[in-house]
């Protein structure tokens, strides 16, 4: 999940990290932004820092600096750099990670209290980039989702909510599965099989708060994605040409503009695609 503090009174809520540029209803009042880069010993984690790479992180709790999840996460900042032909900040995100989820409820409870239920979240302030995370069972999906929001925005701070969260979820999944997120493939193959759903990227783009996004939101949003990375070069590129203009206008033209102009109607084939990869 993905939160916006911006430098007025109103905050755009985003959905990421459990799974975009999603906007809420304005969020009630300014939350200060010292919260985000100190606040009290009682309220951030604080006990362990150590730097890995662009992160820095800070653990209620004992955490090395060669444990297996620090150093995927590491890792990961080069692979969403080379899977979306972006450049690689240098801007810090800083990572915060309660020991238990009793915990971090605390402190969500008491320093964003018109949260959404959500086991970890990232908020981009006008300076600064930080993620929340209880240390639970699933904490490595909720990392990799939402460091992913952290690398892409440190380089492209204006991401369409559809597709900040299916590029989330796509690199949420452990790096040998390729982005391939089983549990959106199976819910739109059911989906499809019923009848019920029908890729739609224009109605994507329409998408402005979290609150309108279902899991077939999710699911789609993740979709679109792999199969814009994985099924041409010239639709990767169109991929990475987007962002890439993103990043220097942000009012730049929805991507279904450049899809049409490219491919035409391209619905059949995304409908062929998540056929093709639940038959495998």
């Amino acid at each position: 999940m993905v939160l916006r503090l911006l430098p007025t009174v109103t905050a755009l809520l985003l959905s990421a990290g459990c799974a975009h540029l999603l906007t809420s209803p304005a969020w009630p009042g300014r939350v200060p932004e010292a919260v985000l880069v100190g606040g009290t010993a009682a309220d951030l984690p604080g006990r362990t820092t150590l730097s890995a790479g662009q992160l820095l992180i800070h653990a209620d709790f004992p955490l090395a600096g060669q444990h297996r999840l620090v150093r995927e996460l590491e890792a990961m900042r080069a692979e969403v750099s080379q899977q979306l032909g972006l450049p690689i900040s240098d801007e810090p995100i800083n990572l915060y990670l309660f020991e238990s989820p009793a915990r971090y409820q605390a402190f969500v409870t008491a320093r964003f209290p018109s949260l959404p239920p959500r086991r970890a979240f990232f908020v981009e302030t006008d300076t600064t980039l930080s993620i929340f995370a209880a240390w639970q069972d699933r904490v490595a999906e909720d990392l990799r989702h939402e460091t992913t929001h952290g690398y892409v925005h440190s380089v492209v701070p204006a991401v369409p909510l559809w597709l900040d969260e299916g590029i989330a979820e796509y690199f949420e999944r452990p790096r040998a599965e390729q982005g391939l997120h089983g549990p959106h493939l199976a819910h739109l193959a059911g989906r499809l099989i019923e009848g019920t759903w029908r890729p739609d990227l224009t109605r994507m783009e329409r998408l402005e708060s979290a609150g309108e996004m279902s899991q077939d939101h999710y699911a789609e949003a993740w979709c679109w994605v792999h199969w814009l990375l994985h099924t041409t070069p010239d639709r990767r590129a169109i991929l990475e040409e987007y962002l890439a203009d993103l990043r220097r206008n942000p009012e730049t033209a929805p991507l279904s503009v450049r899809l049409r102009q490219a491919d035409g109607d391209v619905t059949a084939e995304v409908r062929q695609h998540v056929e093709s990869l639940s038959e495998r």
